[in-house]
């Protein structure tokens, strides 16, 4: 048996404002997609663990919704959700983008200030900016901020990644592993069907029809050369039905099809996706509903 005497394993937080690339990290760290990707704040809704296996360590990430003020019961969810994943965290990442002032990130930065154990700081994008402009936006946070380390990546082609694994790996505590060691996520092959198509939707449909998109799998069988799905989206309006429908069903055409597309890559088998639409009025502010779903306010 492997000595496992030097065996790190623990809990990552991905911690910053929208749209700095928490997804694309996760899920270019674990080369699976596992969470959804979108330019829209609030798309993550619940934190989802990705799991990384090496055979040193096993580093648990956390995906989280971000900061989040509650509006209704839903929103109420998601903000539970981030603070609970800072708890749970043996380590956090920061991720920012080059160019971003430090005023901006201020209300995220305020959240993690007791945070007792280290906080990286990753700038991100990094192949999309100039490295005086990456320069500039590191010195403004050091000075802001006592981070642990900060380290450069760019999530998009895997420039230091590896970089900042090996700097992970040796913040971690010596443990056994938590997970399964073939395990890449706590989410279930379902859901990620779910967010998979779910990220389609907001893909395609634009101003506020995408916060009311919920989407649960009905039927999910697997056979030897086919995975075989048939799905729901559920939105809180008839008129918001009308739209992901499309004119003669266009748009929910075209949203089945880029999405069968991401689950045949990530499957490796053919899938036939069979998608439906269907109306639960406001059902973001119906606490049965949400507990149904799985948003389970504590």
């Amino acid at each position: 048996m492997e000595d496992r005497a030097s065996f790190r394993s623990g809990f990552v937080t991905i911690w910053g404002r929208p749209n700095v690339g928490k997804s694309t990290l996760l899920n270019s760290i674990l080369k699976y997609k596992i969470t959804i990707v979108s330019d829209k704040p609030q798309t993550t809704r619940k934190n989802i663990k990705g799991i990384l296996n090496h055979p040193d360590c096993q580093i648990v990430f956390i995906d989280t919704p971000g900061l989040h003020v509650p509006v209704d019961p839903l929103g109420e969810f998601l903000s539970n959700q981030w603070k609970s994943s800072l708890f749970d965290a043996d380590c956090l990442l920061y991720l920012t983008n080059p160019g971003v002032s430090v005023d901006t990130d201020e209300i995220y930065l305020k959240e993690i200030r007791n945070f007792p154990h280290p906080i990286l700081l990753v700038v991100n994008k990094i192949d999309l900016f100039k490295k005086g402009t990456i320069q500039k936006t590191i010195h403004e946070f050091s000075q802001h901020f006592s981070f642990h380390d900060i380290l450069e990546v760019s999530a998009l082609t895997g420039v230091g990644l590896e970089q900042l694994i090996q700097k992970i790996r040796d913040l971690l505590p010596i443990s056994p592993p938590y997970f399964d060691e073939e395990q890449i996520s706590d989410v279930y092959e379902r859901d990620i069907v779910g967010e998979m198509i779910r990220e389609k939707v907001w893909h395609h449909i634009h101003q506020e029809v995408p916060y009311g998109v919920e989407v649960r799998v009905e039927e999910f069988k697997e056979k030897e050369n086919l995975v075989s799905i048939r799905a729901i989206i559920y939105v809180e309006k008839d008129s918001h039905r009308k739209i992901i429908i499309g004119g003669k069903g266009s748009m929910i055409k075209r949203i089945g099809s880029d999405a069968r597309k991401d689950l045949e890559e990530f499957f490796g088998v053919k899938v036939f996706l069979d998608l439906w639409v269907k109306t639960q009025l406001n059902w973001r502010k119906k606490p049965a509903v949400l507990r149904r779903w799985g948003y389970t306010i504590r």
